[in-house]
């Protein structure tokens, strides 16, 4: 059987200070009671309770002074207060709860009504402390989850940087012996650990992202190096499904004040996207133009077989493919698309999607003209 509740009860009248303990220890709680403020600041600090009721005109220390004391002191600021007042102050109630107090009654005091007040202040207060808790653990869990990522992705990418490096030279080794069978199983190994530290990469990054934004280190790079770099990092992938990848750039000499890492990762996630979810063949269209405010609109569009407008939204969600069971047929952790927002956000960009089932998708990276300058008026300021 648990203890009951320690309540302290500060008020200058004997006879409403003997009313009220009356009540409460008929109710089952256990009292103290205080002449004025400061004597109950000293219960409470040097005995703890569940709750403080307080009148709150009283000599030495008032209602509102205790309660801001109260407040004040981090070992008992969690502590509800329940103010009671005579006061025909217009402005009592908004001093009170500015104060800090948990709730307020006028005297002359409804017996009913406090004992129901008191009851309701009480489980208010333990609905709060089991909500501290659980925020509390579940910022625990985070940090831990966090701290696990960082030491996943330092104790897996070296040795995964291994078994990529001396892969392709057991690969190289088989291809000079013309012994294309095991050159083939040497090439598997090499895929699938280049596979699992690209997921160990996504997993960390989808981390940063949900941690706040990510941080970039930004510098130039044209546009033209921009996406050919982001089809080069897919184009195992895009070969093996017989894709048609075509490129259609405005200027290509323009140039990109980025994070030239992220900034192809992102954009090579939407191409990625295009050549896994579609049929053999699919034909790609990578296309970089200025618009009409000045902002560089980076566009990957395919003819695949699209997404439904309803689950649009749920692609931009971390882990969220629109099958994630075991038995789907397209392999990832569905951060794709998720990835590709984050770093856009990062640089002040905008990801759009729009799509059309049976017909395609359009993946549209829109990136501020901040961000964006020709070659030739960097190189002008450089001279001046």
């Amino acid at each position: 059987m648990s203890e009951p509740a320690h309540i302290i009860l500060a008020d200058d009248d004997p006879i409403m200070r003997e009313l009220a303990e009356a009540k409460l220890l008929e109710a089952g709680y256990r009292v103290s009671t205080a002449e004025n403020g400061s004597e109950a600041l000293k219960i409470l600090k040097e005995k703890g309770g569940k709750l403080v009721i307080s009148d709150l005109e009283m000599p030495v220390m008032d209602g509102f002074e205790l309660t801001r004391n109260i407040r004040a002191d981090r070992l008992i600021s969690k502590t509800p207060v329940l103010l009671i007042t005579a006061s025909d102050r217009a402005d009592a109630v908004d001093e009170a709860f500015a104060a800090g107090a948990s709730s307020f009654l006028a005297k002359p005091i409804n017996w009913t009504l406090f004992s129901h007040a008191v009851m309701f202040v009480l489980r208010a207060s333990n609905d709060q402390e089991r909500l501290r808790i659980a925020l509390d653990q579940a910022e625990a869990g985070a940090q831990f989850k966090d701290g696990l990522m960082s030491v996943m992705s330092h104790e897996l990418r070296t040795p995964l940087n291994a078994i990529i490096g001396f892969g392709q030279l057991i690969a190289e080794r088989f291809s000079n012996d013309s012994d294309l069978v095991h050159k083939e199983y040497a090439e598997y190994i090499v895929d699938g650990g280049k596979r699992l530290l690209g997921s160990v990469s996504d997993m960390l990054l989808a981390s940063d992202a949900k941690s706040g934004p990510i941080e970039i280190n930004a510098t130039d790079i044209t546009v033209g190096d921009l996406v050919t770099e982001s089809v080069n990092l897919v184009s195992v992938a895009a070969d093996a499904a017989g894709a048609d990848i075509s490129l259609t750039l405005q200027d290509s000499e323009l140039e990109v004040f980025c994070d030239r890492q992220l900034l192809t990762r992102a954009i090579s996630k939407l191409i990625e996207n295009s050549v896994k979810f579609s049929r053999k063949g699919v034909k790609v269209n990578i296309a970089a133009a200025l618009t009409k405010k000045g902002d560089l609109a980076i566009l990957v569009k395919d003819n695949g077989p699209g997404i439904p407008a309803e689950i649009i939204e749920e692609s931009l969600v971390a882990f969220k493919q629109s099958d994630m069971s075991l038995r789907r047929s397209k392999e990832g952790l569905g951060l794709g698309l998720p990835l590709a927002q984050a770093i856009a956000e990062s640089h002040e960009a905008k990801l759009k999607l729009d799509s059309t089932p049976a017909e395609g998708t359009r993946a549209l990276i829109i990136l501020p003209k901040e961000r964006v300058r020709a070659r030739v008026e960097r190189k002008s300021a450089t001279a001046a």
